[in-house]
Formats: structure tokens, C-alpha cells, sequence
């Protein structure tokens, strides 16, 4: 596989979201494994540096380092607000990236009770099949909610928690022309060598915020769930608590 015939002049990758084994392939055929170390690296250290430098979530100052990075290497996005084609699919994220969304929520007022009430024909999809006892590394959950709105996208077809908005999100974006269609004809990803990184700086991140006792070895990698998923756990959580009182 060439390079060339999965990018445009920008090095972007045009395949949109048509299969992650693709990307991994577009991003090792585009970057040697010493650029991508030294990538993960210094992208680490300024995001750990950032935090502590303005006092705030490490995931937050990450979220900064890449919207700098977008804006200083990449032409201007045609994305705006409304243009909400790529929020119609399945959204993987870690915990910390959940924490990062719900505590958002919780800023800006919002019940999450009414997030799960405005996605439940996905989320009862997404139970259904946890119920099923499939593997779950078996199942496509992207494919399991394709068509469905995101839980957070709100009645204006905006993000409710933009500023918040996960990784799987961020990469998900168009130089050339507006998304006409959930078929993402101009989405593009792989345009950045942050962006490359960015999931495995994340795993990290989780990683040191685990207590000691509860940290397995760390492989590069965090464990990821649709945010549906995430809802029905948040949902059970605060079912057991309201029993315990």
C-alpha cells in the first residue's frame, strides 16, 4: 500500500471511517516507528507540562495541544456548527475521556437522565447485546448504532459538550468540502502525527491516574466502550446508590 493512494496534499487520510485496520496501515506506511515514539514522547511531556502549567485536566490540556496543532499545520476545517453528519455512529472512548464528558455535563447543568432518554433506542440496542453474551471483541459497535444520533448531540444538531468532545470526535474532520451525507464522503483523519499518538498519550494518562494497586502493566493501550455503553453503567451506578439510601 502507497501513501498516495489513501491521501490528498495535505498527507490526510480520505478513507473516513471505513476501517480502523486501514488507518493503522495508512499511519505506519506514513511514519517510522522512531517518528512515532518521539511523537508519543514530547506529546506526553508538553501535555503533562500544560496541565501543571495552567492547572488543569491533563486530558484538557491535550484537547489544547491538538486544536493548536490542527490550526498551525492544517488548512481551515469546513466543519461547523449544525454539520453533524459524523455525529450519527458509533463513538469509542476510554474512561478518562467519559469522566472528562460527564463532568462537562455536570458544569453546564445538564440532567444526564435526559441524555439517555433522548438516545434509548441506541443504548437499548447496546444493552441488548451486552445481555447477549457475546464476546464482546466479537461485536461492531459502530455498526450496532450507525443512523443513531450521538447522546450529546442536542435538538440544534450541535455538540452539547463540544469543548469536551472525545478523540474518536476531534479526528473525525474535512479540509476539502462539507459532509453531505452519514456516508462521510470529505471526512478525513491522519493528517497529524499528534493525532496518530494521541490514543496511546491517553492510555498513558489513565494509566498514572490509576491507584498503583489497581494497574496492570501498561501496553500502550485503554480499554474503550461505546458512550452508550458508558451511559448504562452511569445509569446502574446511580440505580445502586439510590437503593443503598
Amino acid at each position: 500500500m502507497t501513501t498516495a493512494s489513501y491521501s490528498d496534499q495535505n498527507g490526510v487520510y480520505l478513507m473516513g471511517m471505513s476501517d480502523a485496520q486501514d488507518l493503522r496501515q495508512y499511519i505506519q506506511a506514513r511514519f517510522t516507528e522512531g517518528e512515532l515514539q518521539y511523537a508519543y514522547e514530547l506529546l506526553l511531556k508538553n501535555t503533562q507540562d500544560l496541565a501543571k502549567a495552567e492547572h488543569i485536566p491533563p486530558l484538557q490540556a491535550l484537547w489544547k495541544i491538538l486544536d493548536a496543532a490542527y490550526q498551525k499545520k492544517m488548512p481551515p476545517m469546513t466543519c461547523h456548527e449544525g454539520c453533524a453528519h459524523c455525529c450519527y455512529t458509533g463513538v469509542m472512548i476510554t474512561k478518562m475521556e467519559w469522566d472528562g464528558m460527564i463532568n462537562a455535563a455536570r458544569h453546564r447543568g445538564m440532567d444526564l437522565q435526559d441524555v439517555i432518554e433522548r438516545a434509548e433506542k441506541s443504548i437499548h440496542r447496546v444493552k441488548k447485546a451486552l445481555e447477549s453474551g457475546i464476546d464482546a471483541d466479537k461485536i461492531d459497535w459502530y455498526q450496532m448504532v450507525i443512523n443513531q444520533k450521538c447522546p450529546f448531540l442536542d435538538e440544534n444538531e450541535s455538540c452539547s459538550i463540544h469543548e469536551d468532545r472525545p478523540l474518536d470526535c476531534r479526528t473525525m474532520v474535512a479540509f476539502r468540502e462539507v459532509c453531505g451525507s452519514k456516508k462521510l464522503e470529505h471526512a478525513q483523519r491522519g493528517g497529524l502525527i499528534e493525532e496518530a499518538v494521541a490514543p496511546a498519550v491517553i492510555a498513558r494518562l489513565q494509566y498514572e491516574a490509576t491507584p498503583k494497586l489497581k494497574r496492570r502493566k501498561f501496553d500502550g493501550t485503554a480499554p474503550l466502550r461505546l458512550i452508550q455503553h458508558w451511559l448504562l453503567e452511569w445509569k446502574k451506578k446511580k440505580s445502586t446508590r439510590k437503593k443503598k439510601k
